[in-house]
């Protein structure tokens, strides 16, 4: 469980049907992405994309399209590409952070939630990653990992104001550290990878974009919940002064901050 001060109360996120634990040490249990909403708590429901890390890389290839399997195959043989996961995530938040808040000012988006990010990397839940080319970190991704599922919370890039050939080597690098991240996930026996949220309507291109991207991948649709469920007294008054209409305080929008990938 990573356990969120928020502004009036203790929030204690679980995530993919985690049990809470017997004395949870917190004012309000928000359980993200649970297979089923829970009666009487408020339930929110989530859209995402799967992909099944128990087939083999053969077979989790063959679900991608062909423009994402070009893009992948050039990457590996052509661009010189470096892949690094981080083996303690907490000891590179600010490097991450630091890249990440230039991305999110380029896109209008919120600035990295370091809180967050703190308490998922102290809860043994945050996998940071990188794909670099000389020394150059050209892309950046973020995971939660909860039981035998890992969630895409963050992907970053710089490529705006750069030439084409540029652009082009770090949409393929986005490409390449996806599917770097899904073999070393599936090889520490993770089974499936969630792509980090849908939006309920992608009327704007922005995220018709976002959602092209994602699907490329050949994910499987998901219907999931979020679900606030009060522990004390405090957490139950402060739901009802909330009118439970707002979600808890969370780090950014993991479908919005996927937006790199479109490049």
């Amino acid at each position: 469980m990573i356990r969120i001060q928020g502004r009036a109360v203790v929030y204690g996120e679980l995530w993919f049907d985690e049990a809470p634990p017997q004395v949870a040490g917190v004012d309000v249990l928000v359980h993200r992405y649970r297979a089923a909403a829970i009666p009487q708590a408020h339930n929110l429901p989530l859209h995402s994309l799967r992909t099944d890390l128990d087939q083999m890389p053969e077979a989790i290839a063959a679900g991608f399209d062909e423009t994402c399997r070009r893009h992948v195959r050039r990457a590996d043989r052509q661009d010189g590409l470096h892949y690094e996961v981080l083996p303690e995530a907490a000891d590179a938040l600010e490097e991450f952070a630091g890249f990440y808040d230039v991305f999110a000012r380029q896109k209008g988006l919120p600035l990295a939630d370091r809180h967050w990010l703190l308490r998922t990397a102290q809860a043994g839940q945050l996998m940071l990653s990188c794909a670099s080319r000389e020394g150059e970190r050209l892309v950046w991704h973020a995971h939660l990992r909860a039981g035998c599922t890992v969630q895409l919370a963050h992907s970053a890039s710089l490529y705006r104001g750069m030439n084409d050939d540029y652009r082009a080597l770090v949409a393929r690098a986005n490409r390449w550290l996806h599917w770097r991240d899904m073999l070393t996930f599936k090889s520490q026996g993770l089974r499936s990878y969630d792509w980090g949220g849908m939006f309920t309507d992608e009327s704007t291109s922005e995220r018709a974009g976002i959602h092209r991207f994602k699907r490329s991948f050949g994910g499987v649709p998901v219907l999931a919940y979020e679900c606030s469920l009060p522990v004390t007294l405090r957490g139950r008054m402060w739901l009802l002064i909330r009118g439970a209409l707002r979600s808890p305080p969370r780090h950014s929008d993991p479908a919005a901050a996927s937006a790199p990938g479109t490049a």
